[in-house]
């Protein structure tokens, strides 16, 4: 769907006096390529665009580079990393997991020349906590059926696949852009159905208070709708009123092209309020259950890094290294039809 700019963001982006002009004309294209190319046709596009894609270029950068050193995420450090085995079952699954992550495979079968020792990226999977029922010790006794607090890992990243850590961070500040693009993108067609979805509310109002007044329902206040009838002349008007006023009140309240710039720098203008990574410690059991104070004094709480998924679900971040050793075997696909056909 999108251009993808592979100069988008580079070691030389950020200069002494601000932000490298080639980048932030890069990445308004990107912008214009991920929303409507269509505002290409105003020769001051990217003029109106300049002071939102600067301010999320500048916090992208900011936000990634200030991600903690990456960390090694391999089947030695699996017994080591209380995060990873609170991510992943087993270092089996993990390795499955990551050396399956498209894009992995997508970096590896672009990969010019031979394969890096370490491969780069963000793991990211996505933060569950439900309640549930279960037992509980309690000095000598065992309680059950206590509502307890379960912490889930599921639906595993790994973001951003890159042969060095520079390459890597380089990548996830073009994913963390491409993310307010999507976000506005999805602005743009949340207010154009709203719209559309309000314009034909008004419509079925305005013709129903036109069959009224043209079958001279009379002059009397008409039956309320809790009554089982129709609504009066006053509560017709008063509805068309409020879409109307809700009409004028959206970002883009005019159907033409040139108020997508509102959207848009609604969005770039504070990244912000869309895109942050926050610290936050979490303390769990063997079990993934949530407690308060670890019972083994040794135990500390997990230090993990956690920011808003597209669909609003929390993700975790960790930022690390998989080693290519552990890639998993490439399946024989004349096995796998074989065994599938018997």
């Amino acid at each position: 769907m999108l251009s993808f700019l592979s100069s988008l963001f580079s070691s030389a982006d950020q200069t002494s006096g601000g932000l490298d002009p080639s980048l932030v004309e890069a990445a308004t294209e990107r912008i214009v390529d991920a929303t409507d190319p269509r505002l290409r046709m105003f020769p001051n596009y990217r003029k109106r665009l300049n002071p939102g894609v600067q301010r999320s270029v500048a916090h992208v950068q900011g936000l990634i580079g200030g991600l903690p050193e990456p960390v090694e995420i391999s089947r030695r450090s699996f017994s080591t990393d209380p995060r990873l085995r609170a991510f992943f079952a087993s270092p089996d699954r993990m390795q499955e997991v990551i050396g399956n992550a498209p894009t992995l495979v997508e970096f590896l079968a672009n990969c010019k020349g031979p394969y890096p020792e370490y491969i780069f990226g963000l793991l990211a999977p996505e933060m569950r906590e439900r309640k549930a029922l279960g037992m509980e010790l309690q000095g000598d006794q065992v309680r059950r059926d206590v509502l307890q607090e379960v912490v889930d890992f599921s639906d595993h990243r790994f973001l951003g696949a890159a042969g060095s850590e520079e390459e890597a961070r380089h990548e996830m500040m073009k994913r963390a852009f491409d993310h307010l693009a999507e976000l506005a993108l999805r602005r743009i067609v949340d207010v154009e159905e709203k719209r559309s979805d309000l314009e034909r509310q008004k419509g079925l109002l305005q013709r129903k208070l036109d069959a009224m007044r043209g079958g001279n329902w009379g002059l009397e206040t008409m039956p309320s709708k809790d009554g089982g009838d129709h609504p009066d002349y006053r509560s017709l008007g008063e509805q068309i009123s409020e879409v109307e006023d809700e009409l004028m009140e959206l970002p883009c309240n005019e159907a033409s092209l040139e108020n997508r710039f509102d959207c848009i720098n609604a969005i770039l203008g504070q990244p912000e309020d869309w895109l942050t990574l926050s610290r936050f410690e979490l303390n769990i059991d063997v079990m993934s259950l949530k407690v308060k104070d670890s019972a083994d004094d040794e135990s500390k709480p997990l230090e993990l890094t956690k920011f808003r998924a597209l669909n609003g679900n929390t993700r975790v971040a960790l930022f690390g290294y998989f080693p290519r050793a552990e890639l998993p075997p490439e399946k024989d696909f004349f096995k796998e039809a074989e065994r599938f056909l018997g």
